[in-house]
C-alpha cells in the first residue's frame, strides 16, 4: 500500500505542481496579454503619429527635393554661364588672332602697293618730263615754222602791196 500511497502523494505533488505551472502561466499569459494591449496600443498611437507625419514629412520630402532641385538648376545654369563667358572669350581671342592676321596680310599690300605706286608716280613723272621736253622742242619748232610762214605771208603780202601800189602810182 505503500506504493499506492506514494502514488498518489506524487500524482498530488504532480498535480500541485501542474496547477502552479497552470497557475504560473496564466500569470505570464495575464502579463503577455497586458503587454501585446500595451504594444497595440503604442502601436496604434505610432500609426496615428506617422499618419499624422506623413504630409508633414511628405511636404517637407517635396519642398527639400523643390530646393535641390532648384539649386542643381542654379549650378547647370551657372556652369553653362561659365562655359559660355569661356567659349565667348574663346571666339573673342580667336577673332582677334584672325583680324591680327588680316591687318599683317593687309599692311604687306599696302607696302606692295605703296611701293608700286612710287614706282608708278616716279615713271609717271620721268615721261611727263620727257613728254614736256618732247613739246618744248615740238613747240619751238612748230613757233619757229610758224614765225617762217607769218614772215612769208607778209612779204607776200608786202609784195602784192608793193605791186598794187605801183600799179596806182605809174597809173
Amino acid at each position: 500500500m505503500k506504493t499506492l500511497a506514494d502514488q498518489v502523494e506524487a500524482a498530488v505533488k504532480a498535480k500541485d505542481v501542474a496547477e502552479e505551472k497552470a497557475d504560473a502561466a496564466d500569470a505570464i499569459n495575464k502579463v503577455l496579454e497586458a503587454q501585446k494591449k500595451e504594444t497595440e496600443k503604442k502601436t496604434s498611437e505610432a500609426q496615428k503619429e506617422l499618419q499624422d507625419a506623413l504630409p508633414t514629412k511628405d511636404a517637407e520630402l517635396k519642398a527639400s527635393d523643390q530646393k535641390g532641385y532648384n539649386e542643381g538648376v542654379a549650378d547647370v545654369t551657372a556652369d553653362y554661364e561659365k562655359q559660355a563667358a569661356v567659349k565667348a572669350k574663346d571666339v573673342a581671342e580667336e577673332k582677334a588672332d584672325t583680324a591680327d592676321a588680316i591687318n599683317k596680310v593687309l599692311e604687306a599690300q599696302k607696302k606692295k602697293a605703296e611701293e608700286k605706286t612710287a614706282e608708278a608716280q616716279k615713271k609717271l613723272q620721268d615721261a611727263l618730263a620727257t613728254k614736256d621736253a618732247e613739246l618744248k622742242a615740238s613747240n619751238q619748232k612748230g613757233y619757229n615754222e610758224e614765225v617762217a610762214d607769218v614772215t612769208a605771208d607778209y612779204e607776200k603780202q608786202v609784195k602784192q602791196l608793193t605791186v598794187k601800189l605801183c600799179f596806182i602810182v605809174y597809173n
